[in-house]
């Protein structure tokens, strides 16, 4: 089973326990310390992978780092995945998870590349038009910004992408003279 599903079934049932307990964001909070935790001290995966090192010492580091941070079923987990070898999926499960919490919102995300990097107007603009074409309540904008986009904008979200550049513009123009010959 791939990394991203086992991490998946992990936030599934995280998930389902912060929704009976009103935690969502909350637990969504925590995951994401815990993750920049260990993105940047990569130092603290090698020691709890390391062979060496006893397990009772591992899980003693990992009470000293989030013990008292973050609530009891999100430190559980953390735990759990650990206890299972997979403390490596950590940062996949924060994913998962946030990506779950997301579509209970309705929210997507959209990549968009442009010339130029986007304001907070444009961004919220963007946000306001393509939401309802994906049938989403909302959209976190993304902006990567692109030399080779001369003008104008292409988003994606999920596996759509709405190309309004004019590179897009003319490859379209060209396709249709091309039909019409």
């Amino acid at each position: 089973m791939s990394k991203s599903a086992v991490a998946g079934r992990y936030a599934v049932a995280l998930f389902e326990l912060a929704e009976e307990t009103g935690q969502v964001d909350k637990y969504e909070a925590e995951l994401s310390l815990i993750e920049a935790v260990f993105a940047e001290t990569p130092q603290l995966t090698q020691v709890l992978i390391q062979p060496g090192i006893s397990l009772d010492k591992k899980e003693d580091l990992l009470v000293q780092a989030f013990k008292g941070q973050v609530s009891e079923p999100v430190f559980n987990t953390v735990l759990l995945l650990f206890s299972r070898g997979r403390v490596r999926m950590i940062a996949a499960l924060a994913d998962s998870y946030k990506k779950l919490n997301d579509e209970k919102k309705g929210i997507a995300t959209a990549t968009v590349f442009s010339a130029k990097p986007l304001n907070d107007e444009e961004a919220r603009q963007i946000s306001t038009t393509f939401a309802p074409k994906v049938g989403k309540r909302e959209l976190r904008v993304e902006n990567v910004v692109d030399v080779t986009v001369l003008g104008g904008i292409k988003v994606r979200i999920g596996d759509r992408v709405f190309d309004g550049s004019i590179q897009g513009q003319l490859t379209r123009l060209e396709k249709q003279l091309l039909e019409a010959n």
